[in-house]
């Protein structure tokens, strides 16, 4: 790859129309670092000597739109064609007295005293198509060792804004990449601040970590980070299990839960939670051993609440505090079975279930794990098999509905259902076939 010339035709034109009015221009922030790691970039940010409203006159005398989107704080967007291009100001930054926002800035016309404000060397990068790359932190020999390192103090940078705690721990699952030494205490010794951040940031921040492949090892290392925001782990942290089926405590069997499912948010949301309602629900038995019954219904209560909390959708809340409910419940071993299962619970959220179900047994103990995988794989070619034959598991699949019901005499109102109801039933036991012939006889015979 060469660095150079790897940019977007819009940011390569961008930055070419700055440096042509006298002014520096580069591509900085996740743009670089992306493309250092033969990645592409998702956006492309760049930071200008220009004042705002100098980058405006540049653009609007080359016949672009700008918009005023954060001029406060340096920011202009300008459109090139359907892209949207974020150009800031080179800046310093006053006092953080919320915790997330700097009470002022001021602009300034030197790139260096813009790259120390930033949050980590890797993202502190700066490169244009003609001179290449600008490293000003060490930020290239942190990529290629795989480590996130805060520019300057890392306790100065996670006060100044909070959030850099949460990307710290995002960006190694992400990326990954290890979390410097210095760097990772302060992440732990500062994270109480996340409190002052908002739960729809710390929402995204949780998806995109959750997300990672790298989630175990972070889980394991930053769990009491997550806790700050979400404190219905905290009593998962070491808590035993004194359980055959079990060799984790719930902590790590939960952390090893979320690495074996795939990386869907909904997914690995349910993971993340289903067992925080254990520590809550143990019963010792009298050889000994733990049980843990009723901790599904626990866990979603736990879980409804914290994702609330969190400002997630109420789709998603609904979606994953029914999927954690249903966490442990038998899926069926004939076509009936699963077919009425999949009635109840849809199809997408059957195949939720199985995934679930086989990321919860990769995560407990080798006793009867071969028991337990067989019959997720014969569930899993029932359900193929139902899903690719689009044979009838909901009322809609019938071949007959409620008009066709009312014209040989059924009343019109609950019966119209009922009927319906009951000619599933009768078609998922394969008792009658799914054929409006056959359907008929048998609505005729329910009159």
């Amino acid at each position: 790859m060469d660095k150079k010339t790897s940019v977007s035709p819009e940011a390569g034109t961008a930055i070419k129309k700055l440096k042509e009015a006298g002014y520096e221009a580069y591509l900085t922030g996740g743009c670089v670092r992306d493309l250092l790691m033969g990645r592409v970039p998702s956006d492309w940010d760049i930071t200008t000597s220009a004042l705002p409203e100098e980058t405006k006159e540049v653009f609007e005398k080359a016949g672009y739109r700008t918009f005023d989107t954060g001029i406060k704080h340096g920011t202009v967007s300008v459109l090139f064609g359907r892209e949207i291009l974020e150009i800031t100001t080179f800046r310093t930054e006053a006092a953080y007295s919320d915790g997330r926002h700097p009470d002022s800035v001021t602009f300034v016309r030197s790139a260096l005293e813009d790259v120390k404000r930033r949050d980590f060397t890797m993202n502190a990068l700066l490169l244009n198509p003609e001179e290449g790359i600008i490293d000003y932190v060490g930020g290239q020999a942190d990529i290629e060792a795989g480590i996130i390192r805060s520019v300057g103090d890392p306790e100065k940078r996670f006060s100044e804004d909070a959030l850099r705690i949460m990307r710290a721990v995002r960006f190694a699952s992400q990326l990954g990449f290890r979390v410097e030494e210095a760097t990772s205490k302060a992440v732990l010794s500062c994270k109480e601040s996340l409190s002052l951040v908002s739960a729809e940031r710390l929402q995204a921040e949780l998806d995109k970590m959750l997300l990672g492949p790298n989630i175990y090892e972070t889980l394991m290392t930053y769990g009491s980070v997550l806790a700050v925001f979400l404190p219905e782990l905290k009593p998962m942290f070491g808590f035993p299990q004194h359980n055959p089926h079990h060799m984790y405590d719930v902590w790590e069997h939960t952390a090893v839960a979320v690495k074996n499912i795939p990386p869907e948010r909904i997914l690995r949301l349910t993971m993340l939670l289903h067992d925080s309602g254990k520590p809550h629900s143990v019963k010792v038995r009298p050889n000994g051993t733990w049980s843990f019954a009723g901790h599904p219904e626990v866990s979603a209560a736990l879980s409804e609440e914290a994702l609330k909390r969190l400002r997630y959708p109420n789709h998603t809340v609904e979606t994953l505090t029914m999927l954690i409910l249903q966490h442990d419940v038998d899926l069926g071993s004939s076509i009936a079975e699963v077919r009425r299962h999949m009635n109840r619970l849809g199809k997408e959220n059957y195949r939720r279930l199985l995934l679930i179900r086989r990321a919860d047994v990769m995560a407990q103990s080798e006793y009867m794990r071969e028991e337990k995988l067989a019959l997720l794989d014969q569930q899993t070619v029932l359900y193929k098999e139902i899903a690719s034959q689009n044979q009838p598991y909901r009322i809609q699949d019938l071949k007959v509905n409620g008009k066709d019901l009312m014209e040989i005499g059924i009343p019109e109102g609950p019966m119209v259902g009922q009927v319906l109801q009951a000619l599933l039933e009768a078609v998922i036991e394969e008792e009658i076939p799914n054929q409006k012939s056959a359907l008929l006889e048998k609505a005729r015979s329910m009159k």
